[in-house]
C-alpha cells in the first residue's frame, strides 16, 4: 500500500491533514508547505506480430508478480510519454520499437501504488532479439484470441482497443486469402456470408420478383408461354441451391454444375432458345443483387463496403460458371 507522509522533506516538520480547496491534503505544520498528490503515469506497449500474437512479459516483481502482462512501467522525468513506453519495452523485452499510435488512456487505482494514469500505445517491433529484461522472468508471444490471465484490467482494455481497430481489416485479409483459393475455399466465415443468408431468408421474394420480370421481358419470350407456377418453381430451386452452396462451398460443387448442365439440356428439349436461357439466368443474378443491396446498412462502413464487393465477386463467379455449364448442357456435351 502507498505510504503516507509523516515529515516534511523541506523542514522536517510534522505533516498533518488539512481541508484545503475542498480536499483533505497534507500540509506541514511548521512551514505550511502544501503537498499535492497527482496520479502516477504508467505506460504500456501493445506489440502484435503478423501471426496476430501479442507480446507479453512474465512479471518478476510486485505488484502481480508471476503474472503475464503487457510491457509496462512508470514514465520518468525528462522523457516524453512515448519515449517512456519504448524504454520500458526495451528494458523488459530487449526489443526496440516504434510508436504507431495511442490506443488508450485510463484512470486506475492500484493498492500498491495508488492512483495511476495508464497510457497504452500500439508499438511496432523494429529491431532487437527478444529476451526477458531485469523486471521479467520470461517474454513470449500469445495468440491475441487466446491470452493467459493478465495482470491488470488496463491490459485487457488496451488489447481490446487494438482488436477493435484491426478486426475489420483482419476479416478482409482473411477473406482475400480464401478467395485466392477459388471456389474450394477453406472453412471459416467470410464477411459476405451474412449477405448470402439474406438470399436464403428471402428466396421467395427474390423468385417472385424474377418471375414478374422474366414473363414480361423481351429477351425471355418463351417463359411467358409457360404456367407461372412452373416458372416460379424452376427459379426458386436455382436460387435456393445457390444460396446454400455459396455458404457451404465445395460440399456439392460437382452436383451443382451437373444440375446446371441438366437445366441446359432440358430447356433445349422444351424449345427455349439458348439466348433466352442465359438471359433468364442473368435476370436471376440481377434480382439477387437488387434485393440484397436494397437492405439497410450495406454501404455504411468500410467493412460493409468490402462485404458488398466481396459478395458481388462471389455471385459473379458463380453465375459465370453456371452460364458455362448451362451452355455446355444445352449443346448436348455432358462430358
Amino acid at each position: 500500500m502507498k505510504k503516507s507522509r509523516q515529515y516534511c522533506p523541506k523542514c522536517a516538520g510534522k505533516i498533518e491533514l488539512f481541508q484545503i480547496e475542498g480536499r483533505l491534503r497534507d500540509r506541514c505544520s511548521q512551514c505550511d508547505t502544501i503537498f499535492y498528490d497527482n496520479p502516477l503515469p504508467v505506460v504500456s506497449a501493445v506489440v502484435v506480430n503478423q501471426k496476430r500474437e501479442v507480446l507479453l512479459v512474465l512479471r518478476k516483481k510486485e505488484p502481480r508478480e508471476g503474472m503475464w502482462g503487457l510491457p509496462s512501467g512508470f514514465a520518468e522525468v525528462h522523457e516524453t510519454i512515448e519515449e517512456a513506453a519504448l524504454r520500458e519495452l526495451e528494458e523488459e523485452t530487449s526489443i526496440i520499437g516504434k510508436v504507431v499510435r495511442l490506443l488508450d488512456t485510463k484512470s486506475h487505482y492500484n493498492d500498491f501504488y495508488g492512483d495511476l494514469i495508464w497510457v497504452s500505445f500500439e508499438v511496432k517491433w523494429m529491431t532487437g532479439e527478444m529476451a526477458p529484461g531485469d523486471d521479467a522472468i520470461d517474454v513470449q508471444f500469445f495468440p491475441i484470441f487466446d491470452l493467459p490471465e493478465l495482470a491488470f484490467s488496463t491490459n485487457y482494455r488496451a488489447i481490446h482497443r487494438f482488436l477493435n481497430r484491426y478486426r475489420d481489416l483482419w476479416s478482409m485479409q482473411d477473406s482475400f486469402r480464401r478467395l485466392e483459393g477459388g471456389s474450394r475455399q477453406p472453412k471459416g466465415k467470410m464477411p459476405s456470408d451474412s449477405l448470402f443468408e439474406i438470399i436464403n431468408r428471402d428466396s421467395q421474394i427474390i423468385t417472385e420478383n424474377w418471375v414478374a420480370d422474366v414473363i414480361s421481358n423481351a429477351t425471355t419470350i418463351h417463359y411467358s408461354t409457360q404456367p407461372r407456377e412452373e416458372v416460379y418453381e424452376k427459379a426458386h430451386i436455382v436460387i435456393s441451391q445457390f444460396g446454400q452452396w455459396i455458404i457451404h462451398p465445395g460440399e456439392r460443387m460437382e452436383d451443382i454444375w451437373t444440375y446446371f448442365q441438366t437445366i441446359g439440356a432440358e430447356r433445349r428439349d422444351e424449345g427455349y432458345k439458348l439466348s433466352e436461357v442465359i438471359s433468364a439466368l442473368s435476370l436471376i443474378r440481377k434480382h439477387i443483387f437488387a434485393h440484397v443491396f436494397s437492405q439497410g446498412g450495406v454501404w455504411e462502413k468500410p467493412i460493409e463496403m468490402y462485404r458488398s464487393m466481396e459478395f458481388a465477386s462471389r455471385v459473379n463467379l458463380f453465375f459465370d460458371k453456371a452460364t458455362y455449364h448451362i451452355t455446355h448442357g444445352y449443346e448436348g456435351d455432358n462430358q
